[in-house]
This record gives structure tokens, C-alpha cells and sequence, in this order.
């Protein structure tokens, strides 16, 4: 079957209406019907429900269920065709990241466009998502490596390499009313009862940390990124606990100490899937991310 005609389908069932999808598809009316018939005998029944004088269309049962594969095959079918471009020539394709929001910019601008000036030829994906995201497009193949500041939740399921460490920071702007003073370090212990905000991956092993000092953190506000963390808090609302390179990664206008408890840190992590074989290009960008940052600790 062709796939356009599946394509085609997709967009029938999205426009719900057979005169806006053909303008969409730049397709004449009554080739996009024949389409849509040919569908319906292949696979021997009916997609769309018809009725007279009726212009929007419905989806039968079976037709619902057609378009979540007709998504499906076309995912693959594009993923096959990235992956084989990868192929023809070492150096050339197109590569697909998932990064940190918080490391978009330090990953780019360390790795990414020195990679790319290195290698002219390769075009490139770019997701920014947390970690829970990038795992699911791993797991998915629709992303080829994924680069994270946050601990992976099963990382038996994939070959990685860990590099630089991020310890956890205080942030917090001056209008917020803290006892903190900036540039000094804190201990854990001068949390307590302050209203903290934070994300999902720092929660886990921040309030093991305060557990362990007699205390629950005060969360005010829990998110999936560093990034909408510091955005809440530069109106003074309480402090962010995030993991750091360093305060030079905080906005300006913020005021930062590093929390003093060497437990507190994660580690950047640069991985991908243990079943599905690295194409050439993504094992070319791998070695050339090897020589400018020694991985720590690996699993490949």
C-alpha cells in the first residue's frame, strides 16, 4: 500500500471533511475518495461513516482504529528513511537530540555546534523536554540521544556515558523574604520551613537529604523543568532548588548558593537506547562527544 495514501487518510481524519483535507493536500476531490476506497477494500471495511447531506465526516469503529496505526506506520516509515539516510554516507543524515531544558543552550553551544562545524553535512532534530519525555522518545526511536542533568529512572535500559557533575543551588531572587545570604554555602538544615520549588527529578533526592536531617521540604511548587522552577521563583516566591553547573547557568537578577551536602548533585548524562543499533552518524557524534568530555562513569 502506499504510503501517501495513508498520509492522505490521516489528514481526512484530522480536517473531518473530504474538500478541506484535498485543498490541504493540494489533491483533487474525488482522487482523495478513490483513495479512501481503495483503503476500505483492502482491508475490507468501512473507515468513514457516510451520510447524506452531511459534510462532516465520522470515523467508523474500525476506522478510529485504522488511524492510530496509519500514524504509526508513518512514524516508522520516517524514521526508517532518517536512519537510512544516516547510512549512506557516514557523515551525512540527520540527527535527532532530546536535552535538558535547562542544558539546551550549555549543550549546544559545547557539543552540538562544534559537531555540526565539523561535519557540514548532517542536519538535525532538537527536542528540549525532561528527562521522562526523553526516555519515551528513546524507547519510541524517534529520538536517537538524549542528553539529561537528572538521574535516569532504569538506566539498565540504555548504554550511557556521565560526565560533569551538578551539585544542587539555592536560587532565589532579592525580593524574596529569606534569611539566605548569597555567595556562602548552605547546609541542608537552613531549608527547613522555607517554601521550596523545585522539579520533579530534584524532589526525589532532595527530600531524602532533608529526611535525613529531621525534616519534609516545604515544596510551594514542583515542576518538570529547572527552567519553569527559577521562573517562578524571580518574583520573590520562595527559593528553587536546582542542580547546577555553576551560578553563572542561573537568569540574571537571581542570587544562588550551592547547598553544602555532597550528596546533593546529579550527574550530566548523555544516553540512548541498549536495543536498537546506533546509526553511523549518532556513533560518529558519540566519539566526537567522548573526546571533549571524558565520561566519569559508562554503560555500553
Amino acid at each position: 500500500m502506499d504510503f501517501e495514501f495513508y498520509r492522505n487518510f490521516i489528514t481526512v481524519a484530522e480536517t473531518g471533511n473530504l474538500t478541506t483535507a484535498s485543498k490541504k493536500l493540494s489533491l483533487a476531490q474525488p482522487a482523495l475518495s478513490a483513495q479512501i476506497k481503495t483503503l476500505e477494500q483492502y482491508y475490507g471495511t468501512k473507515l468513514i461513516k457516510t451520510a447524506r447531506g452531511k459534510r462532516q465526516l465520522d470515523l467508523t469503529e474500525a476506522g478510529a482504529a485504522f488511524l492510530s496505526k496509519a500514524r504509526q506506520i508513518c512514524r516508522t516509515e520516517e524514521t526508517i528513511l532518517l536512519d537510512m539516510q544516516s547510512f549512506n554516507k557516514k557523515a551525512s543524515g540527520t540527527l535527532r537530540f532530546s536535552v535538558s531544558p535547562a542544558k539546551s543552550t550549555f549543550f549546544i553551544n559545547t557539543y552540538l555546534r562544534p559537531f555540526a562545524s565539523a561535519y557540514p553535512e548532517i542536519d538535525y532534530q532538537f527536542r528540549e523536554e525532561a528527562v521522562s519525555s526523553q526516555i519515551k522518545h528513546i524507547n519510541e526511536n524517534s529520538s536517537d540521544l538524549a542528553f539529561a542533568n537528572a538521574p535516569l529512572p532504569s538506566p539498565q535500559m540504555f548504554n550511557y556515558h556521565k560526565s560533569q557533575k551538578e551539585y544542587f543551588y539555592a536560587v532565589y531572587s532579592p525580593d524574596a523574604d529569606s534569611s539566605l545570604q548569597p555567595l556562602l554555602p548552605l547546609k541542608p538544615a537552613q531549608l527547613q520551613n522555607i517554601p521550596v520549588c523545585c522539579n520533579f527529578g530534584c524532589y526525589s533526592l532532595l527530600r531524602k537529604t532533608c529526611r535525613s536531617h529531621g525534616f519534609n521540604p516545604k515544596i510551594r511548587f514542583i515542576a518538570t523543568t529547572n527552567t519553569a522552577a527559577l521562573d517562578f521563583v524571580q518574583g520573590g516566591n520562595g527559593i528553587a532548588i536546582v542542580s547546577a553547573s555553576g551560578t553563572s547557568d542561573f537568569p540574571p537578577g537571581l542570587l544562588g548558593r550551592k547547598i553544602d551536602d555532597e550528596g546533593l548533585y546529579f550527574e550530566q548524562t548523555l544516553f540512548w537506547s541498549a536495543k536498537e543499533k546506533l546509526s553511523p552518524t549518532a556513533k560518529l557524534f558519540v566519539d566526537f562527544y567522548l573526546e571533549l568530555c571524558p565520561s566519569t562513569a559508562k554503560n555500553k
